[in-house]
């Protein structure tokens, strides 16, 4: 149509330029095949234009996926020789979590991962992050403990049922499961033998698994790990950073072991997986909010990520906490840096952020010395401030600082929310989570097209609705909603729907012979009558 439409309009305009009413079939062929020629010229910068806006979305191979993690998700929680972790201790505390519930089935995945790997196979999402249970499959958590066969079998199944479900599995090694005995027996985290524990769990997960597992995370949020533990006030202002240090050093053993031992047979990446959220200083003329903003970012992701990406922690923190902070060895600093084949970030939500004058005790949270404003901004069912800009200027600042001038992608390994829904019919109109995936999901691709920063996959949190650690049962993260019980049910959201569409929409497809080729050969065609017409 938009051939036609040029095609007669320019053949309209030559005859009327030479006053052409009748002329002999000659001239007005050559006026016909000037105009075919100057149509087709249009036509195909159009069409180019066109082609180009169709494939200018987020770029070839970018993985959109959905996580989970087992704690969350799986109940069978003593099923199976499964021992308890140290969360299936803190949950059945009395009114430890906010509406007093347990994990103990939950949203059952242990049993029903089929269910849940249809509904991502039927949504067209391709690429999952999960989690292994370390208390499932080493039950005693100690290094030369029994390897628990039926969890090995069982994990192996999932894998291989993902696998054939054209889903790629993404599996993060500790996503805070500590097995409880390394509690009772030890120290759990800041114990001295944490690493050679850690190290003998991941190597069975390696031997056993990595033949299905191309990327592995070692752990997820350590500086949820270190900060939000169960403290006595008089270990706040040092184990959070004797935590930190023993989680580093076990993540680079870890990467060290994989890479040395399995990497060449297996071909799998290996990292870790750290959280930030965005921090803009509620005054800008303020220098002293424009630094709080700064050491907001020091005390959560220059923390972990300095050392992974440059060996040793932030000068500012060193200065800040001193003789407190654990110091690295030369060797250890080898081992750190570098020791991540990928950036993985979880974000949810940013803040304005202001100096602060705390006068507790010493503490993490003296030691930041930061006050956080949520600015009247929008919140989840969480509390957390709504800023879509936050991801893409928190991905700008880590491509600059972490990654400049190098290929190393990010993956966003989680970000999601919190919607409040009490019914089943709230459940299936989640438009604000909606709002939120499309919103920030639009910033992820600005950062990409526009800022260039490498960004190369994107999992949302969370697939289903699981048990949200303090909370228990009572915040709804999934795109699937979970009605708990003995035999749960799972019922697909509008954002499932949403995120269907919206994959099919923007990823990579190669361009077909209907895309390119017959319009190409029709306009070749058209050219060629147009050169014979004009020769005449």
């Amino acid at each position: 149509l938009l051939f036609c439409f040029f095609f007669f309009k320019q053949k309209t305009a030559y005859e009327m330029q030479r006053g052409l009413v009748g002329s002999e079939m000659c001239i007005r062929d050559r006026y016909m095949g000037l105009a075919l020629l100057k149509s087709m010229k249009i036509c195909i910068f159009v069409f180019g234009i066109l082609a180009f806006t169709c494939l200018c979305k987020f770029p070839p191979g970018f993985r959109f996926g959905a996580a989970t993690a087992a704690f969350q998700v799986e109940g069978a929680w003593l099923e199976d020789n499964k021992a308890p972790s140290v969360w299936d201790n803190l949950a059945h505390l009395p009114n430890f979590t906010a509406d007093g519930t347990a994990p103990e089935i939950g949203p059952d995945s242990y049993h029903l991962y089929d269910q849940d790997i249809q509904l991502m196979k039927e949504a067209g999402i391709k690429h999952y992050r999960m989690s292994l249970s370390w208390p499932r499959i080493v039950p005693r958590g100690r290094c030369n403990s029994t390897i628990n066969d039926k969890a090995i079998k069982h994990y192996r199944e999932v894998l291989m049922a993902l696998k054939k479900a054209g889903i790629t599995p993404y599996v993060t090694l500790y996503h805070w499961d500590l097995p409880a005995n390394l509690g009772v027996q030890g120290y759990g985290l800041v114990d001295t033998y944490f690493t050679q524990d850690f190290l003998y769990f991941a190597d069975a997960c390696f031997k056993n698994f990595g033949d299905l597992v191309n990327m592995w995370f070692t752990f997820n949020e350590p500086w949820v790990i270190a900060v939000l533990n169960t403290f006595k006030k008089r270990d706040e202002g040092t184990k959070p950073y004797k935590i930190a240090h023993n989680v580093l050093l076990a993540h680079a053993h870890t990467v060290k072991l994989y890479r040395t031992k399995y990497k060449e047979a297996q071909k799998g990446t290996i990292g870790i997986v750290l959280n930030s959220d965005m921090f803009y200083p509620k005054n800008p003329e303020k220098e002293v909010d424009k630094a709080a903003a700064n050491r907001a970012f020091t005390f959560i992701l220059g923390w972990f990520a300095d050392p992974v990406w440059f060996g040793d922690y932030p000068a500012e923190l060193k200065s800040r906490v001193g003789n407190r902070l654990p110091k690295f060895t030369e060797e250890e600093k080898v081992l750190l840096k570098g020791s991540s084949d990928f950036f993985g970030i979880n974000h949810y939500t940013s803040y304005l952020t202001e100096f602060s004058n705390f006068k507790e005790q010493t503490s993490f949270w003296s030691d930041r010395n930061i006050t956080d404003d949520k600015n009247g901004w929008k919140l989840t069912d969480m509390g957390w401030p709504i800023v879509p800009r936050g991801i893409r200027d928190l991905l700008v600042r880590i491509q600059e600082k972490y990654l400049k001038g190098t290929n190393i992608p990010i993956y966003i390994t989680e970000n999601g929310m919190a919607n409040k829904e009490l019914t089943i019919e709230d459940a299936k109109k989640d438009l604000a989570r909606i709002e939120y995936l499309r919103d920030y999901l639009q910033n992820i691709e600005d950062a990409i097209l526009i800022d260039k920063v490498n960004v190369q996959g994107y999992f949302v949190w969370s697939l289903l609705d699981n048990f949200e650690w303090w909370s228990g049962f009572s915040k709804r993260f999934g795109m699937v909603r979970i009605e708990y019980g003995k035999k749960p049910q799972r019922i697909p959201k509008a954002s499932l729907t949403w995120y269907k569409e919206f994959i099919n929409k923007n990823s990579y497809q190669p361009v077909s012979y209907t895309h390119l080729t017959l319009p190409t050969i029709l306009l070749v065609q058209i050219s060629v009558v147009a050169v014979s017409l004009k020769k005449k």
